[in-house]
């Protein structure tokens, strides 16, 4: 049997590696539902994305925001033998022209337009014309010159359209519609009703056979990529991403039971099957979380909204606590679906490799699994009963910290519970905890958050908290039991003259914080997608949202950033994307033998920025020619430094060979690297 060669086509270029500003788009490629032939490629609908099979050479190509497309979310496409062009037709009725030389021409008209109702029920390409049938009418395209040509409104459902010659015509809920182009089509009483219609809509048999054999010929040409597009909670450790592809909101969205690994470009998918055969596809269903073992890395934890946690090994189901075999508790003991209510979320590893995680709307919410395999709970009358517990995280002292997200029934708050358990699992007399549900900021302000998302801890030490009015941080959590304990808002100087200053992201929905290797905060918001915030929170430096960047959605589930490379992981309501930050892990110390530049030379194509990693927290750097003349200096962000190629003035260096004199922010470890530019 021939093997087929894929090679995946990156942003349609032969690109070996990401640098600062790229965008990955980790789109699902799986669950193939249509298949457009062109000239030799295959075009196909996969889980609301693109790619395209070449029959010739066998060579597989991805499109989407970050390379090709103008949107996210396909719903269907066609093909114009008669412009060359595939046709895109996005959810939200967005449209893209794609040439076969890979130019696009976007149509955003239909988008903006105010329709009561756009559903799409069918888009059906004609010569060079393309109809999409929609629930409050038709809307005509050109293909040719590329321009919306009408809607007409039927204040009817339009199931299928089509044309012959002269004539446009309409399936509607009440009846077949034929429209003369030679008459003014958007007077809704110069279409006419057609009785006993012979008109043909939709496939001819033989092109549903073409289709279905199409479809059949590349359903096993699968790209490597995530199974479906869901994406929750992200975790990294080291060169590893872990997600979580569930959902916890209300009401309830029941997403399959989904968990991934990618490392090396790879993705795992941790089995289903067998969780599925153990307690039914309905019990089996959004997974929140999952957890690394600290001492195996093969040895997985997921938690579940439905049916407690599951244990995997090497990614195959190992066990599964339930009600039935633990402590933990359904939220409805009595009922025949007791089963599906074992809420248990926010698992997480202490410093000495117990298991935590947080039962929800439980009596006892604190539950752990020991190292030893024993079980231990922990009751807080403070929080019985409450829901939506989001993240277990311990400090640098030892300290649980955990976020009841919601404010969801009377005497539930959303707020955050911080405990000491002095490192004594089997003591409580020494436990220490407060749950805090009322936010008093430096000003005297009391606010009562009606969500909580999100606390992380920082790289000097603080904590920053997510909510529903935006960030408060929590500048020395060691007086968080002191009864004058406060949060602060950080204050951002207008520099306007009138010495007034704004709370930092006041009011802005916080759905989640990540800290990247400057100290830098990775915002990712409800609804306003992501913000950069520098490490003083002083200045937002980057702001990016669907409009402006290849996010793919300005609803943000979770952030993560992968210390060693800089690439800032962003989980969306619509799937997973990621930017290629400038900020990598610090190194402990520095060494001309552990510093790496890339790339190196850097040769006239080449219009980035040159990196070099392997540095110490707050790095100093000095780019100087072989004469020893000074370039341009700076100071890493993290373990990684830029450097744009260009003198202190602006100008572009010549080539030649330069080095970059690194010292650790005392001025006392030093190391070198040479540099290559070619021009």
């Amino acid at each position: 049997m021939r093997r087929l060669l894929f090679i995946i086509l990156v942003c349609l270029l032969d690109i070996s590696i990401t640098h600062a500003g790229d965008w990955n788009i980790y789109a699902s490629y799986h669950n193939a539902t249509k298949a457009v032939k062109t000239d030799s490629r295959i075009f196909v609908l996969a889980n609301a994305d693109l790619y395209s099979y070449d029959t010739e050479d066998q060579t597989v190509e991805l499109y989407d925001k970050a390379n090709a497309l103008s949107d996210f979310g396909i719903a269907d496409i066609a093909y114009s033998s008669a412009t060359k062009q595939l046709v895109i037709l996005y959810q939200n009725s967005n449209i893209d022209l794609l040439g076969m030389d890979h130019t696009r021409w976007n149509m955003p008209d239909l988008k903006a337009k105010v329709l009561s109702d756009k559903t799409i029920n069918e888009l059906n390409v004609v010569g060079s014309e393309a109809l999409i049938s929609l629930n409050s009418g038709l809307a005509l395209i050109n293909l040719k010159d590329g321009y919306f040509v009408d809607f007409y409104n039927f204040d009817d459902k339009v199931t299928n359209a089509t044309i012959e010659g002269q004539k446009i015509y309409a399936k509607t809920a009440s009846g077949v519609m034929e429209g003369d182009r030679s008459q003014n089509l958007l007077d809704v009483n110069n279409w006419k009703k057609v009785t006993g219609s012979t008109i043909t809509f939709g496939q001819t048999a033989e092109e549903k056979k073409e289709a279905t054999e199409m479809l059949e010929k590349v359903k096993d040409i699968v790209p490597n990529s995530p199974t479906r597009n869901y994406s929750y909670h992200l975790y990294t450790h080291g060169n590893r991403l872990l997600m979580a592809g569930g959902n916890f909101y209300y009401p309830n969205v029941n997403y399959p039971g989904m968990a991934l690994k990618y490392e090396n470009g790879k993705w795992t998918t941790f089995e289903e099957e067998a969780a599925i055969a153990l307690v039914g596809e309905p019990a089996y269903q959004n997974v929140t979380d999952v957890v690394q073992d600290p001492n195996d890395t093969e040895h997985h934890w997921l938690g579940t909204m439905r049916s407690g946690i599951y244990e995997f090994k090497d990614y195959k189901l190992a066990n599964h606590y339930s009600y039935e075999n633990s402590p933990l508790t359904t939220i409805l003991p009595d009922s025949k679906n007791a089963h599906l209510y074992i809420r248990t979320t926010a698992l997480n590893y202490d410093n000495d490799g117990n298991l935590w995680m947080m039962n929800n709307e439980c009596d006892t919410i604190v539950r752990i699994l020991k190292k030893d395999r024993t079980w231990t709970s922990i009751y807080f009358d403070d929080i019985a009963g409450h829901t939506t517990f989001d993240k277990i995280i311990f400090d640098r002292r030892g300290w649980m910290w955990s976020n009841s997200r919601r404010d969801a029934t009377t005497g539930h708050y959303a707020g955050i519970l911080v405990m000491n358990y002095n490192g004594t699992l089997s003591t409580h007399t020494d436990d220490n905890y407060i749950f805090i549900h009322s936010f008093h900021n430096q000003d005297g302000i009391d606010y009562d958050p009606i969500f909580v998302y999100d606390i992380t801890e920082t790289l000097d030490g603080s904590m920053w908290i997510g909510t529903s009015h935006g960030l408060f941080v929590c500048e020395d959590p060691s007086t968080v039991f002191d009864k004058d304990f406060h949060l602060t808002q950080l204050k951002v100087p207008r520099n306007d003259g009138s010495n007034l200053a704004d709370y930092l992201l006041n009011g802005v929905n916080v759905k989640c914080i990540t800290i990247d290797g400057g100290n830098r905060k990775w915002i990712g918001t409800v609804d306003n997608g992501v913000y950069l915030i520098s490490a003083n929170g002083m200045e937002t430096i980057e702001h990016f949202t669907a409009e402006n960047s290849p996010l793919i959605s300005n609803t943000i589930n979770d952030i993560a950033i992968n210390g060693e490379t800089g690439e800032v992981f962003i989980a969306t309501d619509k799937g997973l994307c990621s930017y290629h930050g400038d900020a990598t892990d610090p190194a402990t110390s520095i060494s001309s033998k552990s510093l790496k530049v890339y790339p190196n030379p850097v040769r006239p194509e080449y219009q980035g920025k040159v990196h070099i990693t392997g540095l110490m927290y707050n790095s100093n750097v000095k780019i100087v020619s072989v004469s020893g003349k000074l370039v341009t200096e700076g100071t890493s962000i993290g373990g990684e430094f830029t450097w744009d190629c260009c003198m202190q003035n602006g100008r572009r260096v010549a080539s030649g060979i330069y080095y970059a004199l690194c010292t650790d922010e005392e001025g006392e470890k030093g190391a070198v690297a040479k540099i290559l530019i070619i021009r």
